[in-house]
Protein backbone atom coordinates (compact mmCIF):
# COMPACT_ATOMS: atom_id res chain seq x y z
CA UNK A 1 0.00 0.00 0.00
CA UNK A 2 2.79 2.31 0.78
CA UNK A 3 4.28 1.62 -2.58
CA UNK A 4 1.02 2.46 -4.28
CA UNK A 5 0.78 5.65 -2.30
CA UNK A 6 4.34 6.61 -3.19
CA UNK A 7 3.70 5.90 -6.89
CA UNK A 8 0.52 7.98 -6.94
CA UNK A 9 2.27 10.82 -5.14
CA UNK A 10 5.23 10.70 -7.56
CA UNK A 11 3.01 10.65 -10.63
CA UNK A 12 0.82 13.46 -9.28
CA UNK A 13 3.85 15.54 -8.39
CA UNK A 14 5.36 15.01 -11.84
CA UNK A 15 2.14 15.95 -13.58
CA UNK A 16 1.58 18.98 -11.36
CA UNK A 17 5.14 20.16 -11.77
CA UNK A 18 4.80 19.96 -15.57
CA UNK A 19 1.55 21.94 -15.46
CA UNK A 20 3.05 24.47 -13.08
CA UNK A 21 6.19 24.73 -15.18
CA UNK A 22 4.14 25.29 -18.34
CA UNK A 23 2.04 27.92 -16.57
CA UNK A 24 5.19 29.61 -15.29
CA UNK A 25 6.64 29.80 -18.81
CA UNK A 26 3.41 31.39 -20.06
CA UNK A 27 3.46 33.79 -17.13
CA UNK A 28 7.06 34.76 -17.93
CA UNK A 29 6.17 35.30 -21.61
CA UNK A 30 3.23 37.46 -20.58
CA UNK A 31 5.40 39.50 -18.22
CA UNK A 32 8.08 39.87 -20.91
CA UNK A 33 5.45 41.01 -23.42
CA UNK A 34 3.95 43.46 -20.96
CA UNK A 35 7.36 44.84 -20.05
CA UNK A 36 8.32 45.20 -23.72
CA UNK A 37 5.10 47.05 -24.43
CA UNK A 38 5.62 49.36 -21.48
CA UNK A 39 9.15 50.23 -22.59
CA UNK A 40 8.02 51.40 -26.05
CA UNK A 41 7.61 55.17 -26.00
CA UNK A 42 4.78 56.88 -27.88
CA UNK A 43 5.58 58.91 -30.99
CA UNK A 44 5.74 62.55 -29.95
CA UNK A 45 7.45 64.22 -32.89
CA UNK A 46 9.40 63.71 -36.04
CA UNK A 47 12.29 64.86 -38.16
CA UNK A 48 12.58 66.19 -41.69
CA UNK A 49 14.36 63.53 -43.71
CA UNK A 50 13.95 65.12 -47.14
CA UNK A 51 13.21 68.45 -48.75
CA UNK A 52 11.49 68.95 -52.07
CA UNK A 53 13.31 71.41 -54.30
CA UNK A 54 11.48 73.19 -57.08
CA UNK A 55 13.31 74.86 -59.92
CA UNK A 56 12.05 78.01 -61.55
CA UNK A 57 13.17 78.46 -65.12
CA UNK A 58 12.57 81.55 -67.18
CA UNK A 59 13.20 82.38 -70.78
CA UNK A 60 14.28 85.67 -72.22
CA UNK A 61 17.24 88.01 -72.02
CA UNK A 62 18.82 89.83 -69.10
CA UNK A 63 18.44 93.59 -69.33
CA UNK A 64 22.03 94.09 -68.16
CA UNK A 65 23.26 92.04 -71.14
CA UNK A 66 21.01 93.89 -73.60
CA UNK A 67 22.06 97.40 -72.57
CA UNK A 68 24.54 98.84 -75.09
CA UNK A 69 23.80 95.92 -77.47
CA UNK A 70 23.76 96.70 -81.17
CA UNK A 71 20.41 96.69 -82.97
CA UNK A 72 20.23 95.16 -86.46
CA UNK A 73 17.61 95.12 -89.19
CA UNK A 74 16.46 92.00 -91.08
CA UNK A 75 19.36 92.40 -93.52
CA UNK A 76 21.95 92.23 -90.72
CA UNK A 77 22.84 95.96 -90.93
CA UNK A 78 23.62 97.73 -87.67
CA UNK A 79 21.08 100.52 -87.22
CA UNK A 80 21.66 101.64 -83.61
CA UNK A 81 22.31 100.43 -80.06
CA UNK A 82 20.16 99.99 -76.97
CA UNK A 83 20.70 102.82 -74.51
CA UNK A 84 17.92 102.13 -71.97
CA UNK A 85 14.56 100.51 -71.29
CA UNK A 86 11.32 102.05 -70.08
CA UNK A 87 9.17 99.84 -67.82
CA UNK A 88 5.51 100.74 -68.13
CA UNK A 89 2.60 100.57 -65.71
CA UNK A 90 1.95 96.95 -66.76
CA UNK A 91 5.33 95.97 -65.22
CA UNK A 92 6.76 95.12 -68.61
CA UNK A 93 9.28 96.80 -70.82
CA UNK A 94 7.18 99.14 -72.91
CA UNK A 95 9.90 101.00 -74.84
CA UNK A 96 13.53 100.52 -75.75
CA UNK A 97 15.53 103.72 -76.02
CA UNK A 98 17.80 103.42 -79.05
CA UNK A 99 20.89 105.50 -79.73
CA UNK A 100 21.21 106.35 -83.45
CA UNK A 101 23.66 108.35 -85.55
CA UNK A 102 26.82 109.87 -84.22
CA UNK A 103 30.31 108.51 -84.15
CA UNK A 104 32.00 107.02 -81.08
CA UNK A 105 29.19 108.27 -78.85
CA UNK A 106 29.39 111.84 -80.18
CA UNK A 107 26.47 113.42 -82.00
CA UNK A 108 24.11 110.51 -81.41
CA UNK A 109 20.48 110.98 -80.48
CA UNK A 110 17.92 108.88 -78.68
CA UNK A 111 14.63 107.56 -80.06
CA UNK A 112 11.92 105.48 -78.35
CA UNK A 113 10.78 102.28 -80.05
CA UNK A 114 7.96 100.06 -78.69
CA UNK A 115 9.56 96.95 -77.17
CA UNK A 116 7.10 94.58 -78.84
CA UNK A 117 8.63 95.44 -82.25
CA UNK A 118 11.97 93.81 -81.36
CA UNK A 119 12.89 90.19 -82.03
CA UNK A 120 16.10 88.17 -82.00
CA UNK A 121 17.84 86.07 -84.61
CA UNK A 122 19.86 82.83 -84.53
CA UNK A 123 22.92 84.73 -83.31
CA UNK A 124 20.84 86.14 -80.41
CA UNK A 125 21.17 89.65 -81.80
CA UNK A 126 18.52 92.30 -81.23
CA UNK A 127 16.56 92.79 -84.46
CA UNK A 128 14.22 95.61 -85.48
CA UNK A 129 12.85 94.22 -88.74
CA UNK A 130 11.99 96.48 -91.69
CA UNK A 131 13.90 99.45 -90.24
CA UNK A 132 16.90 101.31 -91.50
CA UNK A 133 19.32 103.71 -89.88
CA UNK A 134 17.67 106.55 -91.84
CA UNK A 135 14.20 105.54 -90.56
CA UNK A 136 15.41 105.75 -86.95
CA UNK A 137 17.20 109.06 -87.52
CA UNK A 138 13.95 110.51 -88.95
CA UNK A 139 12.02 109.77 -85.72
CA UNK A 140 11.52 112.54 -83.15
CA UNK A 141 14.24 112.66 -80.50
CA UNK A 142 13.45 111.13 -77.11
CA UNK A 143 14.17 113.24 -74.03
CA UNK A 144 14.05 112.07 -70.42
CA UNK A 145 11.75 113.95 -68.10
CA UNK A 146 13.54 115.86 -65.38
Amino acid sequence: MKLKHILVTAITTTLLSQVLYANTEEAVKTVKTEVTQEIKAPVVGGSVIGISVATLSTTGYRASKLLKSDVYNQDGEKIGSIDDFIVGGENEVSFAIISVGGFLGMGDRLVAIPAKLFTSNKEHQVVLAKASKQDLEALPAFQYAE
